[in-house]
């Protein structure tokens, strides 16, 4: 774990679980490409910086920001900014415990918070677009009770959300491609290749997406 912060009870609790788990404790960047978690204080000025120093060093770290008193519009801005979760300082122990154990999996899997939960309720097909840093624009459907996130058509580049959806298969709008929603498989041409599909979850009144297929 790089840790990035000097709060005293937040040096006490990511120490206290490096030693559970194992885990390195760092201070300073750790060697490129090791697989790592980043913990940093999230409430503070210059989070762009920030994420981009970590991103710059680490581009496959799962960045863990934490927030001594939690307030919901510096939450949604840690998040835009690019942390993968966002916790209350109380919190930090169950999250860091969770980060170490799926990298020890083979891993953290990163998410991006695309929308409150409150703003695709009861809704089914298409849902929206967003933009997701290192994904570009992605379409979000419930389909089948599951959230997913289908990226452009790999035809031209056409966003899927505005093609027409019929038992389960979206059609590009460009020119007619259709693609299964659950697995982004390619169904008719003309795409030769299926199309990136990235699994989706609401979490915390928020939908993630998961930046990795």
């Amino acid at each position: 774990m790089w840790l990035l912060a000097d709060d005293a009870a937040v040096v006490r609790a990511a120490t206290r679980v490096c030693v559970e788990s194992g885990a390195g404790l760092y201070r300073t960047p750790p060697p490129s490409g090791t697989p790592c978690v980043v913990l940093a204080d999230a409430s503070g000025n210059g989070l762009a910086d920030l994420v981009g120093q970590v991103r710059g060093a680490l581009p496959e770290a799962y960045l863990l920001g934490f927030m001594a008193t939690p307030d919901p519009g510096a939450w949604r801005e840690a998040e835009r900014a690019g942390f993968d979760e966002v916790v209350s300082r109380g919190a930090l122990g169950p999250s860091l415990r969770r980060a170490l154990a799926r990298l020890a999996d083979g891993g953290a899997v990163r998410s991006y918070a695309i929308c409150d939960a409150q703003d695709v309720a009861g809704r089914i097909g298409f849902l929206l677009e967003a933009e997701v840093p290192g994904m570009g624009k992605v379409s979000l459907f419930r389909e089948q009770g599951r959230l997913v996130c289908l990226g452009t058509c790999p035809h031209q580049g056409a966003p899927l959300g505005r093609g027409e959806i019929e038992e389960g298969v979206v059609t590009c709008p460009a020119h007619g491609s259709r693609f299964d929603i659950l697995t982004g498989e390619r169904v008719r041409g003309p795409s030769d290749f299926d199309v990136a599909c990235h699994g989706a979850y609401e979490q915390g009144g928020r939908i993630w997406v998961l930046t990795r297929p």
